[in-house]
């Protein structure tokens, strides 16, 4: 007779005990072999950045606590080969016959799951994956034709219109550790490699002040949000500073807190409302939905159309003539443009790894359409930055900006950033906590320091040029570069559509900005199609790759921030990677071109070239909406904002 079940539970980005469906599973019967892999040779030019991986540590550690009170201890393993081949001697030492896990939807987890689902089967190892971080799996939303949905507001209608299953796997009170865990070549959090004594001793021991990671810890975030914040989202959302957010983006993101357990929460507190009559409460948990419907809709897009970590969704962008200008991009990532509010969140983004959604949105619409530097490098960097990278949102929120959705904003939008910052920070307080040169400039002119009186500069101890540049780039100059850009982008489309009839191969232009070479931003992959099951859908690798909650910052802490950034306006800028102090504040798209189709993987594949390089993977994607959770959003209520827009000078005044 057999002995009872082994099971390995690998967690990835699920690293809670509550709501955890794969545990739960887990623990029904027999003992149980709880494990987290880190491969970095599995994430290649994705590799996480130093926030992000400080994140990880703590979080690891939280559950690792969590699980040994259960009476089964977090077993750790550095995989210097592949997730698969550490996953394999795993279950051989203790002899296991079942591996369960959660599924993710980026096209990283969608190749290694697929390989995982094809390998372990062959070993005699049953294999089980439960839907631990969506409410709507990407297979059960399409529409009347059966084709996926290619704009958010008819995706999340359609959600809308289904039944839900909210009902949450309960937290195991005990499990039993399966036997043979000496057998297992294990590590300590440190021996992970997650983060170097350099990141100990300077930016990471200030992340701690300010973040608590850890699934208790996020529960308690939500309570405190939905208790003191959510009736007021809607109103505060569109401040870039103060208590404005959930902070849940980088708990989202690790799976700390169940997307379950928010709906779920939130619904709750919604009936409370309206048995108590405050109508006003209708529109904030609209938008706090909404806002996780973006999430949903992130991952939804990874799982349909897994070739938009690589390239336009819609390809208009093909034969775009982006400037490969390093100097550019090195002002827009230390904050030097000249622009107020453009500079004040690339600032808090270097010393903090966080921003404001509605801040994301802006510096990345700076970057695309004032300067024109390639998405693909401005991606990046977000990744390298952010405390809360996810790939699917970095994608969807890309996509967005550069109007490659057929949602997204305009190619030709150009929105003034002097405009926006009367908007989004009216009495100019973001812009004096992360510029402190311009911490005595009247509100009048603190959005626009290069239209000010020369007296006014001089009382205020600004210098243009001097100790705060002057804009980089003009408004109407950058109005008549981006429509020159555009106009050069249709001759040459054109002029490839001719060519390709004469049988001529016709360039990407996004080829030689992949070869481009930026430090440790451009690598380039080969990607080729494979075809499976609905689940299975992916794309598999040809060749390998290298490699307390939060709490109010005290105004002694911020002048540490304040004061670092003005000794230091001469960022070392040798790595992509935040060096600088970090604190938190406490806050508890052209419908002309071709929609790909995507009935089915066949079609998937008919529209991937297998000989096309990848380009890099991106920020920790840029979450739209004036996030006022910090969740993953696209939407963007500027598009009909009126003075934002910069229009083209008339010839006719020259």
């Amino acid at each position: 007779m057999a002995g009872p079940e082994k099971t390995v539970v690998w967690f990835r980005r699920d690293l809670r005990i509550q709501d955890n469906p794969a545990l739960a599973a887990a623990a029904k019967g027999g003992s149980v072999l709880p494990i987290f892999i880190w491969c970095p040779s599995d994430y290649g030019q994705y590799y996480p950045g130093r926030c992000s991986r400080w994140w990880l540590k703590q979080s690891l550690v939280h559950l690792g606590k969590s699980l040994e009170l259960l009476g089964c201890p977090l077993v750790l393993i550095r995989a210097e080969d592949s997730t698969l081949a550490a996953l394999l001697e795993c279950v051989r030492s203790i002899s296991a016959t079942r591996v369960v896990y959660n599924r993710l939807y980026d096209p990283i987890s969608l190749v290694l799951d697929n390989k995982i689902k094809n390998e372990l089967p062959a070993h005699g190892i049953s294999i089980q994956s439960f839907n631990g971080d969506l409410l709507y799996e990407p297979w059960d939303v399409y529409d009347e034709n059966g084709q996926a949905f290619t704009t958010f507001n008819k995706y999340w209608e359609k959600c809308m219109s289904l039944p839900i299953e909210i009902s949450q796997y309960l937290a195991p009170t005990r499990l039993v550790a399966a036997p043979g865990l000496a057998n297992v070549r294990c590590c300590s959090i440190d021996d992970l490699g997650l983060e170097s004594s350099k990141d100990v001793e300077s930016s990471n021991a200030l992340l701690s002040r300010a973040w608590s990671p850890g699934w208790r810890n996020a529960e308690n975030m939500l309570e405190e949000f939905v208790s003191y914040g959510l009736l007021e989202y809607s109103e505060h959302g569109m401040k870039v500073g103060g208590s404005t957010t959930s902070l849940l983006s980088p708990y989202l993101h690790f799976g700390e807190l169940s997307v379950r357990m928010i709906y779920q929460l939130v619904k709750m507190r919604q009936v409370k409302w309206q048995n108590e009559g405050k109508s006003e409460a209708e529109e904030s948990v609209r938008l706090f939905l909404r806002s996780i419907g973006f999430r949903e809709y992130s991952r939804y897009l990874c799982f349909n159309y897994p070739f938009t970590h690589e390239r336009s969704f819609l390809g208009n962008l093909k034969h775009y003539p982006w400037l490969l200008d390093e100097g550019r991009f090195k002002s827009w990532r230390q904050g030097m443009t000249g622009y107020p509010l453009v500079d004040a969140g690339m600032r808090e983004l270097w010393a903090t790894g966080w921003t404001h959604n509605r801040i994301r949105v802006i510096v990345s619409s700076f970057a695309v359409k004032f300067l024109q530097i390639p998405w693909i490098w401005g991606m990046k960097y977000f990744w390298d930055v952010l405390l809360d990278a996810d790939l699917e949102s970095d994608i969807l929120g890309w996509q967005y900006i550069s109007g490659s959705l057929p949602d997204g904003h305009e190619l030709s939008r150009l929105d003034n950033p002097e405009v926006q910052g009367q908007k989004y920070d009216p009495d100019g307080e973001y812009v004096r906590t992360w510029i402190p040169e311009l911490a005595r400039m009247p509100t009048e002119w603190i959005h626009s320091p290069w239209a000010a009186p020369n007296s006014i500069l001089q009382v205020a101890g600004v210098e243009l040029g001097f100790n705060y540049p002057k804009p980089i780039v003009e408004l109407h100059m950058a109005r008549e570069c981006l429509d020159d850009a555009i106009s050069t982008m249709w001759q040459l489309d054109t002029a490839a559509k001719l060519a390709e009839l004469d049988g001529e191969v016709v360039d990407d232009n996004l080829n030689n900005i992949r070869n481009f070479d930026i430090p440790k931003v451009v690598l380039n992959k080969k990607l080729s199609p494979s075809t499976s099951s609905m689940e299975h859908r992916v794309l598999s690798t040809n060749g390998k790759d290298e490699k307390s909650q939060p709490t109010e910052v005290k105004a002694l802490y911020k002048q540490i921030i304040r004061d670092d950034m003005m000794n230091d306006s001469n960022m070392d800028d040798t790595c992509s990677t935040a060096n600088l102090k970090v604190t938190r504040k406490r806050s508890s798209s052209d419908s002309a071109f071709n929609v790909p189709s995507c009935s089915s993987s066949l079609v998937m594949e008919s529209r991937i070239h297998h000989n096309e390089p990848s380009s890099v993977l991106y920020s920790g994607y840029f979450q739209k909406t004036a996030d006022r959770d910090g969740t993953s959003k696209v939407e963007d209520n500027d598009s009909e904002d009126s003075g934002t827009s910069i229009s083209r000078p008339s010839k006719k005044a020259a």
